[in-house]
């Protein structure tokens, strides 16, 4: 009985030393701590932990991350960005969506494939870097630049014929207390529509 249970326990090991080895060569060059985090027909996009916590001094648990997309087609990975949660955002508008460089971002913690099949890779990345306000940006392909969204709570939806982004803000009563702002925006950053619920 316990020749038998070693030689099971042997093979359960094997078994999972050959998953690992499959999963890395599967995805040859994506950090092998990455997790994956989208995909679509065409790709896998994968968000790498970096450094957490005290690591990055005076930031809490705010991650630094890096962004990796892996061409199902052609086999290959590529690195889009590392995030910088020291990055400076006094770019922030919630008046207009503004163009950054892709090392502005602070930190990403949810990606959503905005390209169709055969498409260059679209993403819409969003994180938190204050504990309060969702931040979101928009990367196009190959793109060393990045459209930060004037909103602050993030994407809520996207409308199924023209693939417009339902994003999510909030702002404040005169008062006091807070109101939610829906809006509509295309995938190039322009607002197309707004609409504010308030309840006072």
């Amino acid at each position: 009985m316990r020749h038998l249970l070693y030689i099971l326990m042997c093979a359960g090991l094997m078994m999972s030393c050959g998953n690992s080895e499959k999963n890395e060569s599967e995805y040859s060059g994506i950090p092998s701590t990455a997790q994956s985090v989208a995909e679509n027909e065409d790709y896998v996009v994968f968000l790498n932990d970096e450094a957490i916590g005290d690591s990055i001094e005076g930031l809490g648990s705010i991650k630094q991350v890096s962004l990796w997309s892996f061409d199902k087609d052609k086999r290959l990975a590529n690195k889009i960005l590392l995030s910088h949660p020291q990055a400076d955002g006094s770019w922030f508008s919630m008046e207009h969506s503004v163009s950054i460089p892709l090392d502005s971002i602070p930190t990403i913690s949810k990606v959503t494939i905005l390209s169709w099949k055969g498409e260059p890779l679209r993403l819409l990345v969003e994180g938190c870097s204050d504990y309060r306000n969702v931040e979101s940006f928009i990367i196009g392909n190959n793109s060393d630049q990045a459209i930060c969204l004037p909103t602050n709570r993030g994407l809520i939806g996207i409308s199924e014929e023209e693939c417009l982004l339902i994003m999510q803000s909030y702002a404040y009563y005169e008062g006091g207390g807070r109101h939610n702002i829906i809006e509509a925006y295309d995938q190039q950053g322009n607002r197309i529509a707004s609409m504010e619920v308030k309840v006072q």
